[in-house]
């Protein structure tokens, strides 16, 4: 059997409460110690959850950004960020660092967005803030997962 991320990170958790625990001398150390299976837990629960919330906020940016192209026009920004997510991405940290280049559009279109009030005008304003909105739930759900919240 190969064990997986979550395992061999409560693998590493056992081996600080069974073994080195024990052996450490001062109260700092061990407060130290029992921190740190802290951070585990945390790391364990976001490992579960991560993936489908950057797969989630993947989606919403590429909707934004197509949406973004019907008000803008061929803005070589947008049409780069788009072709850039086409490829599947192969980690949760290349699915982070693409999200990431369509995520940095976002302030740039808000501010950038016409006063012309125009129907795609307006949808595309409320399409920024509920992508806002969502993407601050997803930031509270990443940061409070497990025993510990930032």
């Amino acid at each position: 059997m190969r064990p997986d991320g979550p395992e061999v990170l409560n693998g590493i958790k056992q081996i600080i409460f069974n073994i080195l625990l024990p052996e450490l001398q001062t109260e700092q150390a061990r407060a130290q110690a029992m921190y740190s299976t802290l951070l585990l837990d945390h790391v364990i629960a976001r490992w579960e959850i991560e993936g489908g919330t950057l797969l989630e906020e993947r989606a919403e940016l590429r909707a934004l950004l197509t949406q973004a192209l019907t008000v803008f026009g061929t803005d070589e920004r947008v049409r780069a960020a788009l072709d850039g997510s086409l490829s599947p991405a192969t980690s949760p940290r290349a699915l982070d660092a693409e999200n990431e280049r369509m995520r940095s559009l976002v302030p740039a279109l808000a501010r950038e967005l016409p006063h012309t009030g125009s129907e795609e005008v307006l949808e595309l304003d409320g399409a920024i803030r509920a992508y806002i909105r969502n993407q601050h739930r997803r930031d509270q759900q990443i940061v409070q997962v497990g025993g510990l919240a930032w």
